[in-house]
């Protein structure tokens, strides 16, 4: 009977050798898949803290940018206001300045007209000089 269990042995042996043979990656993946959880299961721990730690940073950065991205979007809303408020401004104080000067060059048309009286070619010679218009009736 023991030679019998010897040959089913040698037999099996036999077998399992050509299946290794042609299916050796398996084998491999699988010894290698034991060796990686052996020596990883003791460090597991550590792993996960440096995940939660990577993942911590993570959310911070884009908390930082986020506030950074708002405080900027409000500085630039700031500067647009100022914008248009300088803007504004000036476009009245332009408004003045050429109410002024319309006010002084119509003072100094009356000027002429009333030195220059009756003579209207010199009043045309003078309103062509300073303003670059004539008059006509």
């Amino acid at each position: 009977m023991s030679w019998l269990t010897w040959g089913a042995t040698k037999l099996f042996l036999a077998k399992a050798w050509i299946w290794s043979k042609h299916h050796w990656k398996i084998i491999a993946l699988v010894v290698w898949t034991i060796a990686i959880w052996f020596v990883s299961r003791k460090s597991s721990r550590a792993m996960l803290k440096v995940l939660q730690t990577s993942r911590k940073s993570y959310e911070d950065e884009v908390e930082v940018l986020n506030k950074t991205h708002a405080e900027e979007q409000k500085r630039k809303a700031a500067a647009v206001d100022e914008y248009h408020k300088l803007l504004g401004s000036i476009e009245k104080k332009y408004k003045n300045e050429k109410d002024k000067l319309t006010f002084e060059k119509r003072a100094r048309i009356k000027e002429l007209i009333e030195s220059y009286g009756g003579d209207k070619e010199s009043l045309n010679n003078a309103l062509m000089e300073e303003f670059g218009f004539e008059y006509v009736e």
